[in-house]
């Protein structure tokens, strides 16, 4: 990061103008990055520290991480997979300690993401080309959804879908604790949409090999995978499942959806993101206090 500090000339005066340069691509990055660390926290604690169901005696942690004891989290009996007969990765999550961990990591994550969306906004709209006229009129709209969906997606570790299976409280759980997430999910098909745009009318595509084709087919897979996979969620809350997940067919089907997603929402955008940090072209903001 540049940073330089420039007093104002003319008469005496406190005041003073900073001006720093941020490779913005760079936060995105580490924002995606940290989803990724917090998986990966969820499940190894999860796997070694959650008792669920509650058993009265449990094999302690190093029991389990060095003596080769049997993990006390029975994945089979959560209400998630007793719903589609199969766990989220979210599942991981769900369950303390793992679930405080979560809501302390996530932070790693919803940081760096909400100031990445600050500052595409200002990129964005900063720029003078007509050419940039429609997507300014859409970000105007998009940035502040996003904004709002990534600060509450701590909200998923507040509500827990650890209610009762077949009833209407613990479908109601479940749907407290799935609206942030499909909210996210939005989040991050607007954010793609924003970027795969900007990129195009900047003609500055990640790689050399990627067309402006591809760009808006990625866009087109992601939008059908976020519709079908927002189907399928509501159609098991609704108690009408979009297909039967018993069967071996239904069952992959639901699961590849499932991480077919993580790697075009989460996974693609953390590579490009990083690769476009590598181009040298930084933004630079000036802080001055006017009077």
């Amino acid at each position: 990061m540049v940073d330089e500090e420039t007093p104002l000339t003319g008469r005496t005066s406190t005041l003073g103008k900073r001006t720093f340069a941020l490779n913005i691509e760079r936060i995105r990055f580490w924002g995606l990055m940290g989803g990724l660390v917090l998986l990966s926290v969820g499940t190894f604690v999860s796997t070694y520290a959650v008792n669920f169901p509650v058993k009265e005696n449990p094999s302690t942690f190093m029991e389990k991480l060095f003596g080769g004891k049997p993990s006390d989290f029975e994945t089979s009996e959560t209400f998630i997979y007793k719903l589609f007969h199969f766990n989220h990765t979210c599942s991981m999550l769900d369950f303390n300690p793992s679930k405080t961990i979560a809501a302390l990591i996530i932070m790693l994550h919803t940081l760096p993401m909400l100031l990445f969306v600050i500052c595409h906004y200002l990129r964005i709209t900063s720029q003078t080309d007509s050419k940039y006229d429609t997507l300014k009129m859409v970000t105007k709209v998009f940035s502040p959804i996003q904004f709002v969906v990534f600060t509450y997606f701590y909200m998923v570790f507040v509500n827990s879908p650890d209610g009762e299976f077949g009833t209407t409280s613990g479908m109601r759980k479940f749907a407290f604790h799935y609206v942030p997430y499909g909210l996210w999910q939005l989040g991050m098909l607007l954010m793609a949409i924003q970027q795969c745009w900007f990129l195009s009318l900047k003609d500055q595509l990640p790689f050399p090999w990627i067309t402006h084709t591809m760009l808006r087919a990625y866009l087109y897979f992601m939008g059908a995978l976020f519709t079908v996979y927002t189907y399928f969620i509501v159609s098991f809350m609704l108690g009408s499942p979009a297909w039967d997940t018993t069967t071996t067919i239904g069952l992959l089907s639901a699961k590849g959806i499932m991480y077919i997603w993580d790697v075009v929402a989460a996974i693609i955008p953390m590579i490009m993101a990083w690769y476009e940090s590598t181009d040298g072209n930084d933004t630079q903001f000036t802080f001055e206090e006017l009077q």
